[in-house]
């Protein structure tokens, strides 16, 4: 997890998980990135349980050899940058009994703004580059873009560009140059159907949990919630189940238990691997408790998981 005083509790799937969990009277430790520390190959775990939620509470540090543990959730955000690399090769030697959820090497693999492309027929003209005058090519061709930051999240970095902006170059330029050392963005054409909504479905196994509509606030095109979207209740149009059919079988493959497909005029804009949220905001316009499902979906899955890693069924 990030610190607890980062969090955005308005959004936060996370501590929604840990409140389910601890009703069934399952053990739930909390552990932060610099709590981890890898002993020649034996990865050390210094985590705190989790007392309460509401309010939030810890008990004392434990250090706890990695395979007492069923499950990890890796639920750190982004920017996925080196640290979050290197944390992910560190999370790699935890016990092979112990379930990850996502696992580290999907996620340091399958980048959240570029895993669509692996199904073209489901997303828009999208062009990434670190070369200033291929994105400006791509712009002429599209006439308007929205150009993503590979590393981050919650919309911020975003910038959506018209062809015949005087500053397009510019703002450009300052994207692909923020430090002064070139970086990849993301480019895709700016879909109008973004108006009506930026879907969030949220996906457990592969399949359909709940949908929300994050609907962007007068004067943007940023249909997330950390950018002042509102929240709708929604459900998927045949295309969309049709796309949700096309990648369940991949997630699976991959170990991609949780995952936040967004969708935009029936197109895929990304697929979030990191630590998906939303619950809340689809409980709120549903009426539902979709952490109930989940977590029974999770513990059935630590299940399978213990099987297949050896018959650890009865372990702690």
């Amino acid at each position: 997890m990030d610190p607890y005083s980062t969090l955005n509790l308005e959004t936060e799937t996370s501590l929604t998980l840990m409140t389910e969990l601890l009703q069934r009277r399952e053990e739930v430790y909390w552990c932060e990135m610099t709590d981890l520390a890898l002993q020649g190959a034996q990865l050390v775990l210094d985590s705190r349980p989790v007392l309460t939620v509401q309010p939030f509470a810890l008990g004392p540090v434990e250090r706890l050899p990695p395979e007492v543990f069923a499950a990890l959730l890796i639920r750190k955000d982004p920017p996925f940058d080196l640290t979050y690399f290197h944390l992910t090769l560190l999370l790699e030697h935890l016990p092979a009994a112990v379930l990850q959820v996502n696992p580290a090497p999907a996620l340091r693999r399958l980048n959240e703004k570029l895993y669509g492309l692996h199904w073209p027929e489901f997303v828009p003209p999208t062009l990434t580059s670190a070369n200033q005058g291929h994105l400006e090519e791509f712009l002429q061709a599209q006439g308007e873009i929205v150009v993503k930051p590979l590393d981050d999240c919650s919309g911020r970095g975003i910038q959506r560009l018209h062809a015949q902006d005087p500053e397009a170059k510019a703002k450009l330029q300052a994207m692909l140059l923020p430090d002064g050392k070139p970086r990849f963005v993301t480019a895709q054409a700016f879909l109008p159907a973004v108006a009506a909504g930026d879907k969030r479905v949220y996906l457990v196994n592969g399949q359909v949990l709940g949908v929300v509509n994050r609907i962007p606030k007068e004067g943007s095109f940023l249909g997330n919630i950390h950018q002042g979207a509102i929240c709708a209740a929604s459900s998927l149009t045949l295309r969309e189940q049709l796309i949700v059919e096309t990648l369940g079988p991949e997630l699976r493959r991959e170990g991609l238990f949780l995952v936040g497909l967004d969708l935009i005029g029936e197109r895929i804009t990304e697929i979030n691997l990191t630590s998906p949220s939303a619950l809340r905001q689809i409980n709120q316009v549903t009426g539902l408790k979709l952490e109930v499902e989940l977590v029974n979906q999770l513990l059935q899955r630590v299940k399978e998981h213990r099987i297949q890693a050896g018959g650890l069924v009865g372990t702690a």
